[in-house]
């Protein structure tokens, strides 16, 4: 009997010496983990050989196979990583962080449409990890799916709501696919009639069905070739050789600014190109008459 109780005292010792030692292990492996977010120093094969079976999650819940996952699609080893996937959502599928990892894994490999579903139940699974809902976003995006985006947003809860970040990626979004509709091919463009530029413009995104204005930017040319901008700055302008020319009031002698000028009938829009910005960026913009 005595034997049988030292036995069993030894035994116990050392399961618990061994589990200890592997728990000690797995925290190291795990604190290099963290420090390396965003460095990818380590290696998917590192992870694999030296971070221990025992335990398999995380203090926060999170399956450690899923490090190795995250790992393996980084370095693009999309064959392998479905196994650490698939361990990950059966040591805890109720944070729903296999689905995640699935909507990145199908997107690796051109399948939209089932990422977008495994993100959607990543998201509606576990909707206050902001990742889920970034990461269904950024899909919807690819959709240009405003619908789902719009559902998304209003299935928050009002903390998560009036959580600035949450907002910040539906505005972003939501712009996006928005902006993914803006029409910028004319087939009609022409030169700009000096007649027809007399009166108020304001800058103007034309969308299908729709126009956006943008009050910030006015131009309001009177004749005989005065402009106002704005801020009710004046300057004189003049049309020639299919551009438009901004000259200083009391210097007309040389313009201190030009661009190109074209105009389309059928948006009853005059587009500027190659207007400055700063001194590394130009860009091209779009206006309509309201007067």
């Amino acid at each position: 009997m005595k034997n049988n109780l030292t036995f069993i005292f030894l035994a116990i010792s050392i399961y618990c010496v061994t589990v200890n030692s592997l728990s000690f292990k797995s925290r190291q492996i795990q604190n290099l983990i963290n420090l390396d977010r965003g460095k990818n120093s380590l290696t998917a094969d590192y992870l694999i050989e030296q971070l221990p079976s025992i335990p398999n999650i995380t203090i926060t819940a999170i399956p450690l196979a899923i490090y190795k996952a995250n790992y393996l699609l980084s370095e693009g080893r999309l064959d392998e990583v479905d196994k650490y996937v698939s361990e990950a959502i059966n040591v805890n599928p109720h944070i729903f962080i296999g689905e995640y990892f699935k909507s990145k894994i199908y997107m690796a490999r051109g399948k939209l449409d089932s990422a977008a579903y495994s993100a959607k139940k990543a998201f509606y699974g576990w909707p206050k990890n902001i990742d889920h809902y970034d990461n269904y976003l950024n899909i919807l995006e690819f959709k240009r799916d405003t619908a789902s985006l719009i559902d998304a947003f209003n299935y928050l809860t009002p903390d998560l709501k009036n959580n600035p970040s949450y907002f910040k990626s539906f505005y972003k979004s939501f712009n996006k696919v928005k902006l993914s509709y803006l029409i910028k091919n004319y087939n009609d463009l022409s030169p700009m009639p000096i007649d027809s530029i007399y009166g108020t413009w304001v800058r103007a995104y034309n969308f299908p069905g729709q126009v956006v204005y943008d009050s910030t930017l006015i131009y309001s040319f009177k004749k005989p070739n005065i402009l106002q901008d704005v801020d009710s700055l004046k300057y004189n302008f003049k049309l020639k050789n299919d551009s438009l020319f901004f000259l200083f009031t009391n210097n007309q002698s040389k313009p201190f600014m030009s661009t190109p000028i074209r105009y389309s009938d059928s948006y009853k829009t005059f587009v500027l190109y190659n207007v400055p910005i700063d001194r590394n960026t130009s860009q091209t913009q779009h206006f309509r008459k309201v007067e």
